[in-house]
């Protein structure tokens, strides 16, 4: 892991070039006892850094935004810190959502319901599906998948809960200098909940409700 003072020198410089550095990226790199004392430093400074002026167009464009948004869903969500890790994960074995869930589907021996893991799979991603109802057969399928440990997919989903009052300021001032954290994304809110009872509940409910 990388020196949190390193990380935070190296976070202003970008800052202060004009940049937009990845916020969420930028936590990823410390060890995790430390990402919140690392979050309150980045806080204090960004609290004193000179305003710049506020280019929504320039923003949308931007990776600031979603990761600002991933963050807050770790913020906000019941899933920990999954909507960093997750995603960077995926990006980081250059795989797409829908590939991700073809495999993850086959190696749980549940193929022709891809579609309900996908739901399931995108709860996860975005927050909204708690780290205590999933079997250890879907983290260690995920970890084959994704090259990371079971352990750690499983501790980053249980060890989030929204961090002390302080902390946030960094994030809307990141995202918008003037305003508050950006809203959920689209697909977020047009999301189906999960399938549960009402559809029938099957070994794929099991896998992610049942722990």
């Amino acid at each position: 892991m990388a020196d949190p003072d390193a990380l935070l020198e190296e976070f202003k410089a970008a800052y202060e070039a004009g940049g937009q550095p990845d916020l969420g990226e930028v936590l990823e790199r410390a060890s995790p006892e430390q990402r919140q004392t690392l979050q309150r430093r980045i806080d204090s400074y960004l609290m004193t850094a000179p305003r710049r002026a506020w280019n929504r167009a320039e923003y949308e464009a931007s990776p600031a935004r979603e990761s600002v948004e991933r963050v807050w869903q770790s913020l906000e969500g019941a899933s920990g810190s999954w909507p960093e890790l997750l995603p960077h994960l995926r990006h980081r074995a250059r795989l797409k959502r829908r590939d991700l869930v073809s495999r993850l589907a086959a190696a749980l021996d549940v193929g022709g319901r891809e579609e309900k893991v996908a739901v399931y799979y995108n709860q996860m991603e975005h927050g909204r599906l708690p780290a205590e109802g999933i079997s250890q057969r879907v983290f260690e399928a995920l970890a084959e998948i994704l090259g990371e440990s079971a352990e750690r997919i499983r501790n980053a989903g249980l060890g989030g809960r929204p961090p002390e009052s302080g902390t946030q300021p960094a994030l809307a001032r990141l995202a918008f200098d003037e305003s508050r954290a950006a809203p959920l994304p689209s697909e977020l809110e047009a999301e189906a909940e999960a399938p549960g009872a009402e559809a029938g509940r099957d070994e794929v409910d099991d896998l992610f409700l049942a722990g």
